[in-house]
């Protein structure tokens, strides 16, 4: 005869599906796996981009130009055009910037910038013009963006932006959280890649004016009067532009290690004077 064993009812763990690992490591965890991911994602789109944009004719960019300028508009200006043919006519003769048609717009935009497009095309902002106090200045800020041709900066921005936009929609879909965070990585990453890209646009600009004016008067000028205006430095941490004192700074080492001259600069144009 057999013996019946009882049957003792135990009650379940609660806590089996629960992970034993605080919320806060794994929250961790899981945004420095994200950071590796936009720094291996951006060191690829920089190795693709840099090595497509070196076979780019720049005949292919003149099919952007009319798209590109239609995104910030302005009028082709007489005053900013006839300093960039003064600029381009000290560029060396086997200097890619002669395969570009050089244009300078004036754009109404109280912002202080100036940005280079594909094909050649240079916009001004009007809030830039109100800023400089002399022909030199204004030149030195064409020769920089012309520096930024020189150095195809434009389209590698461009290339990174395409990228990068669609690599984390296949990642993580076009409207994820996941997406603008990873997003939001890479812009930082970005930020310190054009900062390089401006400061070595900025030493092409130097030298530019210097050999268009035979002196670095009103080279940093510009920049001082920034710096005046914005002295903090901390919005400029992730900013595509170095602070003006950085600038400034690096300005003035290589006009002395060139041992650049400095001398009185020319007056605006009374046609710029009216933008301001």
């Amino acid at each position: 005869m057999q013996s019946k064993i009882p049957f003792i009812a135990r009650s379940t763990d609660d806590t089996v599906n629960v992970s034993r690992t605080h919320p806060l490591a794994e929250l961790f965890w899981m945004l420095g796996g994200l950071v590796v991911l936009c720094g291996i994602i951006f060191i690829a789109l920089g190795i693709i981009t840099d090595l497509v944009v070196a076979r780019v004719p720049v005949k292919v960019e003149r099919a952007l130009r009319g798209i590109a300028l239609d995104q910030y508009g302005g009028e082709r200006h007489p005053a900013l055009n006839e300093i960039a043919g003064n600029l381009l006519a000290q560029v060396p003769r086997d200097s890619p910037l002669h395969d570009y048609e050089i244009n300078v717009y004036l754009m109404e935009n109280e912002e202080i910038n100036a940005v280079a497009l594909p094909g050649g095309n240079i916009v001004v902002f009007t809030g830039l013009v109100a800023q400089v106090e002399s022909e030199n200045e204004l030149a030195m800020v064409l020769a920089h963006e012309m520096g930024h041709f020189t150095h195809r900066d434009h389209l590698r921005g461009l290339g990174r932006g395409l990228g990068l936009a669609v690599i984390v929609s296949l990642l993580f879909g076009p409207d994820s959280t996941a997406s603008d965070l990873v997003s939001g990585s890479l812009l930082s990453f970005q930020a310190h890649y054009s900062q390089d890209q401006e400061a070595a646009a900025d030493r092409y600009g130097l030298d530019l004016l210097v050999r268009s004016y035979g002196h670095a008067g009103g080279s940093i000028d510009f920049f001082e009067r920034l710096a005046a205006q914005h002295p903090d430095r901390l919005p400029y941490l992730f900013a595509s532009h170095p602070h003006p004192d950085a600038r400034i700074a690096a300005l003035k080492e290589r006009i002395d290690s060139y041992g650049y001259p400095s001398q009185e600069t020319i007056p605006l144009d009374s046609a710029l004077y009216d933008v301001r």
